[in-house]
C-alpha cells in the first residue's frame, strides 16, 4: 500500500517559508549590520566630536600653571573645580575631572560636583597612554558600577596631569539592542507573514488536489459514476479535466470490453455447439466408413468365391473338350454353374452399388465437414479480431494509466490483466485455427481419397457388369449347345476364352476390392484423427468461454 511521507501542503509551505526565512534573515542581518555601521561610522564619531569639542573648550580655561598650583594651593583648586563644574553643566556632561601624578602616586586632583581633592585613584591604561600623547585619546565604551560611559583624555603640556571627561553612553548599547530587536522582529514578522501566505497558497493548491485524490480513490474502487468537481483554470484544473476525460475513456473502454466479452462468450458457445455437432458428424462418418470397410471385405470374399467358380467352369470346359460324349450333361452342369455365377455376379453388382452409395454419402459428409471447418475458421477469425481489439483497448488504457502516474497504477494492473486475457484468447484462437486448418486438410484429403475410391468402384462396377453380360452370353451359348449340340468344339473354345477373360476380370475385381478396403481403413483412421481434433477444439472453446466469463467478472466491479 502507498505510504505517504509528506503532504503537498507541507512541502509547499516549507518551500515558501524557507526562502522567506532565509531572505528575511539576510535582510535583518543586512539591516543590523547597516545600522551598526551607521552607529559606528556616524553616531559614535559624532559623540566623540562632541566630547572633543567640550574638552578643547575646557582646555582653553586651564593652563599648566593653574594645575601645578592647585596641587598645593586650595584656592587654586577651588577655582579649577569651578571651571570643570561649569564645563560639565554647559556641556551636559556626566563628569569632568583632572588626574595627576603627585609624588609618583596616581591621584584625582579635581572631580566635578564633588569635594575630592588629591584622592588616590589608579590610572587606567588609556590614562597612562594619554600622558604620553599630545592628541586627545578616546576610550572604548565601557561599563562599570555607575553605568555605561565613554571617556576622552588629554595631556596638559608642562604637567603630569590629564583632563578627563566622561559622558553617559548608555544610549549606544540601547540603540544597538533596539536595532537587534527590530531585526529579530522583522525576521519573525516576515516568517509570520510568509507562513500565512504559504498557508493560503498551499490551501488553494492542495484543496482541489485533495478532491482529485478522493476521486481517484473512488475510481480505484471501481466506481466511475461520480464526477470530479474542480473548476480552477490553472494546471490543476487542466489535470481535473484530464481526469474527467480519462474517466469517460475508461467508461467507454469498459463498455467495449463488456460488449466484446459478451460476443466472445456467445461466439465460443456457438463454436462449442458447432464443434459438438461436428464431433457427432465425424462419429457418424467413422461408423459409416467402418461399414464401408466391412462391405468391402464382404465384396472381396464374394469375388474370391467367384474366382473359385470361374476356375471350376474352366475345369468343366476342359472336361467337355476331353469328352464330347458328355457334352450335353456337362453343358447342363455348366449352365447350372453359370446361373450360379451370374447370381453371384448380380450380388457383387448389388454390393458394389452399396459401396458406391456409401462412398457418395461419405463424400457428402466429408464435404459438409469441410464446409463446417471453413465456418469454424471464419468464427476463429472473428474471435482473433475481437482479441486484437481487446488488446488494443487494453494498450490504450495502459497508456492513459501511465499518464495518470501513481494515481493510475491500480487501473494499469486491470488494463494489463485485460491485455493478458486478450493475448491468451488470441493464442487459443490461433491454436483452434491451426486445428481447424488441419481438419480442413484432412477433410480435403478424405474427399480426394473417397473420390478415388468412388472412381475405382465405378470402374469395377463396369467390369462386373461386363462380367454379368458375359455370364448371360455363356448361358445363351450353353442353351444353344443343349438345344442344337452343334459346333461343340468351336463353342467350347469360345467359352474357354470367355472364361479366361472372366477369370482375369475377377482377379482384377478382387485386387480392386482389396484396395478399396485398404482405402476405407485409411479413411476410418483419418476420421478417428478428426474426431480427436474436434474433441480438442471443444476443450479449447470451453477454455475460451471460461476466460471470457472470468474477464467479464473482473469488469463487473466497475460502476459505469
Amino acid at each position: 500500500m502507498f505510504k505517504q511521507k509528506g503532504s503537498i501542503r507541507t512541502k509547499i509551505m516549507l518551500g515558501t517559508i524557507i526562502p522567506i526565512a532565509v531572505l528575511s534573515l539576510l535582510f535583518s542581518l543586512g539591516f543590523y549590520f547597516q545600522s551598526m555601521s551607521i552607529v559606528n561610522q556616524n553616531v559614535i564619531p559624532q559623540f566623540e566630536r562632541v566630547l572633543n569639542t567640550n574638552l578643547l573648550d575646557l582646555k582653553k580655561d586651564i593652563d599648566a600653571e593653574m594645575l601645578n598650583k592647585a596641587k598645593t594651593n586650595k584656592q587654586d583648586y577651588e577655582r579649577l573645580l569651578a571651571i570643570i563644574n561649569e564645563s560639565r553643566e554647559i556641556g551636559d556632561l556626566e563628569s569632568v575631572y583632572i588626574m595627576s601624578k603627585v609624588d609618583g602616586e596616581d591621584m584625582i586632583l579635581a572631580l566635578s560636583d564633588t569635594a575630592d581633592y588629591l584622592t588616590p585613584y589608579p590610572f587606567k591604561s588609556e590614562q597612562n597612554d594619554a600622558l604620553n600623547m599630545e592628541q586627545p585619546l578616546f576610550s572604548e565604551i565601557y561599563k562599570d558600577e555607575y553605568g555605561v560611559h565613554k571617556s576622552i583624555y588629554l595631556h596638559i603640556e608642562g604637567t603630569d596631569s590629564i583632563i578627563g571627561i566622561d559622558q553617559d553612553a548608555k544610549f549606544i548599547p540601547d540603540l544597538t539592542r533596539k536595532i537587534l530587536v527590530i531585526s529579530i522582529a522583522l525576521t519573525l514578522g516576515a516568517l509570520v507573514v510568509g507562513a500565512g501566505i504559504s498557508y493560503i497558497l498551499s490551501t488553494r493548491i492542495t484543496k482541489p488536489l485533495q478532491q482529485l485524490v478522493k476521486y481517484t480513490e473512488v475510481v480505484a474502487q471501481g466506481d466511475l459514476t461520480k464526477e470530479v468537481s474542480v473548476n480552477s483554470q490553472d494546471e490543476i484544473g487542466h489535470l481535473a479535466h484530464s481526469f474527467r476525460n480519462m474517466q469517460q475513456e475508461l467508461r467507454n473502454t469498459i463498455e467495449h470490453v463488456n460488449v466484446a466479452t459478451d460476443n466472445v462468450i456467445t461466439s465460443s458457445d456457438d463454436l462449442t455447439y458447432s464443434a459438438e455437432q461436428m464431433t457427432e458428424v465425424v462419429n457418424h462418418t467413422t461408423v459409416t466408413t467402418q461399414e464401408v470397410s466391412s462391405t468391402s471385405d464382404t465384396l472381396a470374399s464374394s469375388a474370391s468365391q467367384n474366382l473359385v467358380a470361374l476356375e471350376q467352369i474352366t475345369i468343366g470346359l476342359q472336361e467337355i473338350a476331353d469328352s464330347s460324349m458328355k457334352v450335353t450333361e456337362e453343358s447342363m452342369d455348366a449352365s447350372q454353374e453359370a446361373k450360379q455365377g451370374n447370381h453371384l455376379i448380380l450380388e457383387s453388382i448389388q454390393g458394389i452399388d452399396t459401396i458406391t452409395s456409401s462412398v457418395k454419402v461419405s463424400m457428402d459428409i466429408t464435404q459438409l465437414m469441410n464446409t463446417r471447418s471453413n465456418e469454424v475458421g471464419q468464427i476463429i477469425e472473428i474471435i482473433t479480431a475481437i482479441s486484437d481489439q481487446i488488446n488494443l483497448l487494453a494498450l490504450n488504457a495502459a497508456i492513459e494509466a501511465a499518464r495518470a502516474g501513481d494515481a493510475g497504477k491500480g487501473f494499469s494492473v486491470v488494463a494489463d490483466e485485460v491485455r493478458k486475457l486478450a493475448e491468451q484468447s488470441a493464442s487459443s484462437a490461433n491454436q483452434i485455427s491451426t486445428l481447424v486448418k488441419e481438419i480442413q486438410n484432412d477433410s480435403q484429403n478424405s474427399v480426394k481419397a473417397m473420390t478415388k475410391v468412388f472412381e475405382d468402384v465405378e470402374r469395377e462396377t463396369g467390369i462386373v457388369r461386363e462380367t454379368g453380360k458375359s455370364f448371360t452370353s455363356i448361358l445363351n451359348r450353353i442353351t444353344q449347345i443343349t438345344e442344337k449340340n452343334q459346333s461343340v468344339s468351336a463353342t467350347i473354345q469360345e467359352i474357354s476364352a470367355g472364361s479366361e477373360e472372366i477369370l482375369a476380370s475377377t482377379i482384377e475385381t478382387v485386387q480392386s476390392l482389396e484396395e478399396t478396403s485398404s482405402h476405407t481403413q485409411n479413411i476410418a483412421a483419418s476420421m478417428e484423427e478428426q474426431l480427436a481434433s474436434m474433441e480438442e477444439m471443444v476443450g479449447t472453446t470451453t477454455t475460451l468461454n471460461e476466460m471470457a466469463i472470468n474477464l467479464k467478472d473482473h469488469v463487473k466491479r466497475f460502476k459505469i
